[in-house]
């Protein structure tokens, strides 16, 4: 029996990384090179120079069009808040009604003996693995960079990476989701209050 394989379009999208931002700094390319991974304007602070390409960028954003002068959303803005409160997002029970607090670590027992030298990014990957063992059913960490480069590995002594792609991590039951793209992880958050917001339209 020969089945049908359907072809979907795709549509792929490709932008220089460090799009919107300043060209050039000091001489140096940074739309599309490294240096957008980092700070592209380290001396906006003490050069009137690169403080100028920093407001410049900011601007480019348009905040004059969604804020008032006074920082307040403008009415457009405002309009689409349901003007009944038990429609808004934040009042609906289906909200928060199944959020669970996280248990917390004592921070304080990662302390380090004044004199002594740790890094912090160590320290910290100590307290999330803690923060994992105390919380088994209820937290997973998605880390749009690669943790062992940051120096926060030691989430993995209790768990592990869950790559679906991947033959030796995908579906091992792994807390740990790496995906190094920032945009698809706003993506996931604003999924989440899509959700929600589809929620609302059906009361």
């Amino acid at each position: 029996m020969l089945t049908r394989l359907v072809q979907w379009p795709v549509l792929i999208m490709r932008t220089p990384k460090g799009w919107s931002g300043p060209k050039k700094v000091d001489g140096e390319f940074v739309e599309g090179s490294f240096h957008a991974h980092q700070v592209p304007l380290m001396k906006a602070k003490t050069s009137k120079e690169q403080l100028g390409d920093l407001q410049e960028w900011l601007l480019s954003y348009g905040p004059a069009e969604l804020f008032t002068e006074i920082g307040e959303p403008v009415d457009s803005i405002k309009s689409i808040v349901p003007v009944v409160e038990k429609n808004r997002l934040g009042q609906r029970a289906e909200s928060y009604k199944s959020y669970e607090p996280l248990n917390v670590p004592n921070w304080k027992k990662f302390g380090v003996e004044k004199g002594d030298e740790e890094s912090c990014m160590q320290i910290l990957g100590k307290f999330l693995d803690q923060a994992l063992v105390d919380n088994p059913k209820s937290l997973r960490i998605f880390s749009p960079d690669e943790l062992v480069s940051n120096k926060l590995d030691a989430v993995f002594n209790q768990t592990g990476r869950n790559f679906q792609w991947d033959e030796f991590s995908n579906a091992r039951g792994g807390r740990v989701i790496e995906i190094l793209s920032e945009h698809t992880c706003q993506g996931f958050m604003q999924g989440i209050c899509g959700n929600m917001l589809s929620l609302l339209t059906a009361f």
